[in-house]
């Protein structure tokens, strides 16, 4: 199974892969050594995860990347602007900070609401 990745992913991905992936040295994969060099195959790849080690033990170090790439039916996009933001709750719709003005929004959608009731139950009691 390839995982798609994107340009500000694929920089991350390189970074784990040069800092923290023990068959990766000096860009040169150990896992395909058979005497000679072979460049580390996720070092080329800009587009997916090729390395099934690295999938399997370096990319799990980094949580957000790992949740974005692997776990992605977790990721909700904001109804309001749009934004990826992780929520484990089946019916949250907003990212944390649209969540905020939009329920002030409908806080005083409400009330303006429940004030015109009362002036209307005023004008007709009078």
């Amino acid at each position: 199974m390839l995982i798609e990745i994107r340009a500000g992913q694929f920089r991350k991905v390189s970074r784990l892969v040069r800092h923290e992936c023990c068959n990766c040295m000096d860009g040169n994969c150990l896992l395909l050594d058979d005497g000679e060099t072979h460049t580390c195959v996720q070092l080329i790849s800009k587009y997916h995860i090729f390395c099934n080690h690295f999938k399997d033990a370096v990319l799990p170090l980094d949580k957000e990347l790992y949740r974005m790439l692997i776990c992605d039916n977790d990721y909700k996009r904001c109804q309001s602007c749009g934004s990826r933001f992780y929520s484990k709750a089946r019916n949250k719709r907003y990212c944390d900070k649209c969540a905020d003005i939009i329920k002030r929004q409908k806080s005083a959608e409400r009330k303006r609401r429940q004030r015109e009731r009362q002036k209307q139950l005023l004008y007709i009691n009078n």
